[in-house]
C-alpha cells in the first residue's frame, strides 16, 4: 500500500479506527487492539476510544502471534473473544452483537459470518478454543481453525450489505471502496 494500511482514510477516518469504533460501540466488555509494524505511528493517529492497545513484538512472524498476543491479555473472567480484522470498514456494532448472540444461542464454541458458501471474520471464540490459538504458528489466522473444525462454528447468515464486510488487502480494494458513494 505504500503506507500503513491501518491509516488509510476511509469515510473520513483511519481504516483501523472504523473497526475500533464498532467494537467500542458493541456490547463487548473489553476491547483490545493488537498492533505490530508502525505501532507508534498508528497509536499517534488513531482514536482508540475505550480500547486497550497491545503491541506484538513478534508481528513479523505472522498473524498467529497477533492472535496469541490479544487473547493472552484477556482476564480470567473473560469467557469468549471476538476477533475483528482491522481492515474491514463495514463491520458495525450491531453485527458484532448478533455474532455474540448467535454463538451463545448455538451452544457451539465459535460463531462466524456465512456468505459465499464460506465462514468469514469477525469471529466469536469461546475460551475453550484459546488453546487452539496458542497452537497456531506463522502467518496463519482463524481460517485454519474454522477449516479444521467447521462443526464447532455457528454460522450467522449474512443478510445485509454490512454483513458482507470486505477486506482492504490491495490498492485495488481500497480504490473500489474509495469510489463508493458516501
Amino acid at each position: 500500500m505504500g503506507e500503513p494500511k491501518q491509516l488509510l482514510t476511509v469515510r473520513g477516518r483511519p481504516l483501523l479506527e472504523t473497526a475500533i469504533a464498532a467494537a467500542c460501540d458493541s456490547t463487548l466488555d473489553d476491547v483490545v487492539v493488537v498492533l505490530g509494524a508502525q505501532a507508534e505511528q498508528i497509536r499517534a493517529e488513531v482514536d482508540f476510544g475505550r480500547a486497550r492497545v497491545v503491541v506484538n513484538p513478534d508481528y513479523a512472524q505472522g498473524m498467529s502471534t497477533s492472535l496469541r498476543a490479544g487473547v493472552r491479555t484477556l482476564g480470567a473472567d473473560i469467557e469468549r473473544a471476538v476477533v475483528i480484522l482491522g481492515d474491514q470498514p463495514d463491520v458495525n456494532a450491531s453485527l458484532l452483537d448478533r455474532l455474540l448472540e448467535t454463538q451463545a444461542a448455538s451452544g457451539l464454541p465459535a460463531a462466524a459470518l456465512s456468505f459465499d458458501g464460506l465462514l468469514h471474520p469477525p469471529m466469536v471464540l469461546a475460551r475453550e478454543l484459546w488453546a487452539d490459538i496458542d497452537a497456531l504458528t506463522g502467518d496463519v489466522g482463524l481460517r485454519a481453525l474454522v477449516r479444521a473444525h467447521p462443526e464447532r462454528v455457528a454460522a450467522l447468515a449474512a443478510g445485509t450489505p454490512g454483513d458482507h464486510p470486505i477486506d482492504i488487502d490491495t490498492p485495488e480494494d481500497f480504490a473500489r471502496l474509495s469510489a463508493e458513494p458516501a
